[in-house]
């Protein structure tokens, strides 16, 4: 029994052995890594699109607002209001005073 353990021992140690040993456990660890590198690659692509989304989404009310901005400086609201909230009106021709 002893004999049989020794030469056991003898055969797990041998460099061949070790190296098949080693070889087995880069293998695993080069197979986390990839697993790893998967899942890290499609969380970043998932991050990627929510960013695309959320800027395509600020894109669109920044051109809603421009287009806001510009009825609120229409020519014709100004008037409308200068005329309702402030009473303004166009001067008559005997109140204009041209100047030289």
């Amino acid at each position: 029994m002893m004999k049989t353990s020794a030469a056991l021992l003898l055969w797990a140690i041998s460099p061949r052995q070790m190296s098949i040993a080693a070889l087995v456990l880069a293998l695993g660890v080069s197979a986390f890594f990839v697993s790893f590198s998967s899942h890290q690659t499609r969380e970043l692509y998932r991050n990627l699109h929510m960013v695309q989304k959320k800027r395509d989404d600020l894109d669109f009310e920044y051109q809603k607002l421009i287009l806001e901005r510009g009825a609120f400086a229409d020519y014709s609201r100004i008037t409308d209001l200068a005329k309702k909230q402030l009473n303004m009106r166009i001067p008559r021709t005997d109140e204009l005073v041209v100047l030289k």
